[in-house]
């Protein structure tokens, strides 16, 4: 790669020996530097930066040891060298006290070098979180495009940070990464003002693209000339571009948000343009490339920006939950009041429909029984045990009635062990004897007083035949678990008497078993034989709900 050399001489004159240190001190340059002093080498600015690090301006504070200073004319040289695309400047210069001059050196050390390199964090962290912010929401590409543009900024600053360690193309592509945040301006304003931009953003890419195409493969003094004949001004017309939209976002449509950003890329505009015209002439009395600030502006108006639009987001979230809260709680208030409106009718509903089943009950089973004992006390040739035989019976049902009422929840087993102990007392009087056996019962569904009854009255009539009919000594009882798919309890009555049991004319009781059965879902079976007879009932896993009907029932007792 060609190199253009300039060599500068300063004759130092010193009468004697101060006693103090004597430094020189150059606040700008561009390329390389090499001091010597006598003929004798003292400093480099390979120590300080990259040569490939074009854009850095940090100074250069070079001490003169006292044992090389002699007295008189004292020869300082200086031998300037640049190369690529690049102009080598070397501006003023100054050989005083060193504590007079260390001063401004620092300033510009923290300016120049300190300082761009805590902004490089900064965009890193920030491309970094935009990133991660694009992966979270893929269809938000404003993000992808902030990110891309900051990591690429942070990107030209490896000459500065890695020295000539990963050789000299890769940092002056490094160098020229800056070419992507230039092309990605346009497409990221109008996705800003939430427009569509013009060409898909892959197209923008080009000019990075054909960029570092013309670094590595054209010939210096052709990548030169596209540089700063092609390359660059389209990046400016972008720059260009994109302040176009912000003014018409900001001045046609009111956009707020757009004025900042306009501002920014305004004076982005025109520190590139002062250091492109700076570059093309070869001359400046100063030697500081301005747009090395434009980048932290533009950051940090994009932060402002973006940290604003979060804060109205998050404000209007906060109203929004407060409506929220406000709406739901008034709904809340509302169903409330429509729940317990239709409570109150759901309540008179439920105690009527029990009130009508108990009436049932009791019409069914104590009315009739009572009407018996009336008609066998009107008859003066039946004794007092069949009367009261006839109101034990009817004892016997209101028993069953009350103990119906009972909250068995689902639990099946705790209901018959009640029927057990209202069994027991009747078997045993008729010198029976009772054999239970029940399992693990799994829960009934759906068990409610109505369907307690109709199992209560089931083995109550399959009892009280085997006890009046059968003539055996033994009544068994067993309940498990169903063997009959889809059903869930099975219970069984049997004895060990005569058998022959049937449906008798004027006797209602098989007839009232199976009605009830049916009313439960249930499966009843009865065989009777020689050997005896045997009542089977298989209940369903859930059974009906309560349906009755007070209408028909009242019109049944009128």
């Amino acid at each position: 790669m060609e190199q253009c050399r300039a060599s500068f001489r300063l004759s130092l004159h010193r009468q004697e020996k101060e006693g103090r240190l004597v430094s020189l001190y150059i606040p700008a340059y561009q390329g390389r530097v090499t001091v010597s002093l006598n003929g004798v080498f003292l400093a480099t600015s390979d120590w300080e930066q990259s040569e490939t690090d074009s854009w850095s301006t940090s100074p250069l504070l070079v001490p003169l040891p006292d044992p090389l200073l002699q007295p008189g004319t004292n020869d300082l040289r200086i031998l300037l060298t640049s190369s690529g695309a690049k102009f080598g400047f070397l501006g003023r210069v100054a050989v005083g006290p060193d504590v007079l001059l260390r001063a401004d050196y620092d300033r510009r050390t923290f300016l120049f070098s300190t300082l761009p390199r805590l902004i490089d964090g900064w965009e890193i962290a920030m491309g970094v979180g935009m990133l991660i912010m694009w992966i979270a929401r893929p269809r938000e590409r404003i993000f992808l495009l902030v990110g891309a543009m900051l990591l690429s900024q942070a990107l030209t600053s490896l000459p500065a940070i890695l020295g000539d360690v990963l050789g000299e193309r890769i940092l002056l592509l490094a160098n020229h990464a800056r070419f992507v945040s230039t092309s990605l301006i346009l497409p990221l304003a109008c996705l800003f003002v939430g427009r569509r931009p013009p060409v898909p953003i892959r197209v923008f890419l080009l000019l990075p693209a054909a960029v570092a195409a013309s670094l590595t493969t054209l010939p210096l003094e052709i990548h030169q000339w596209l540089l700063f004949g092609i390359f660059t001004p389209i990046g400016v017309l972008n720059v260009l571009a994109a302040a176009l939209v912000l003014s018409w976002a900001a001045f046609k449509d009111r956009n707020g948000e757009a004025l900042p950003l306009l501002g920014a890329f305004l004076l982005t505009l025109i520190l590139a343009t002062h250091d492109l015209m700076n570059l093309l002439s070869g001359v400046n009395d100063v030697g500081i490339p301005l747009s090395r600030f434009a980048a932290p502006l533009l950051l940090t108006t994009f932060s402002a920006v973006f940290m604003w639009r979060f804060a109205v987001t998050m404000n209007m979230l906060d109203r929004f939950n407060s409506r929220l809260k406000r709406e739901v709680a008034a709904t809340e208030e509302a169903l409330l009041r429509s729940f317990e409106r239709e409570r109150i009718p759901a309540r008179a509903a439920t105690l009527e429909a029990e009130r009508v089943r108990l009436m049932s009950d009791l019409h069914d089973g104590i009315a009739g029984q009572l009407v018996s004992t009336l008609a066998l006390c009107e008859l003066r040739e039946v004794g007092p045990a069949e009367v009261a035989g006839t109101v034990g019976a009817a004892l016997a049902d209101l028993r069953l009635i009350v103990a119906s009422l009972d909250d068995y929840g689902e639990d099946l087993g705790v209901m018959l062990a009640l029927f057990r102990e209202r069994i027991e007392q009747q078997v045993a009087a008729h010198g029976v004897e009772l054999v239970w056996r029940t399992g693990t019962l799994p829960d009934l569904k759906g068990l409610h007083p109505g369907a307690a009854l109709a199992i209560f009255r089931i083995l109550q009539e399959a009892a009280t035949n085997a006890l009046r009919h059968s003539g055996s000594a033994e009544l068994r009882f067993e309940a498990a678990p169903s063997p009959v798919a889809g059903r869930g309890v099975r219970q069984r009555l049997g004895d060990r008497g005569r058998g022959g049991a049937a449906d008798r004319p004027g006797s209602h009781g098989m007839g009232n078993m199976r009605r009830r059965a049916d009313g439960l879902g249930a499966t009843l079976t009865i065989l009777s034989d020689a050997s005896g007879t045997t009542v089977t009932l298989d209940l369903p896993a859930r059974l009906p709900p309560a349906a009755p009907s007070p209408t028909a029932f009242l019109a049944e007792v009128r």
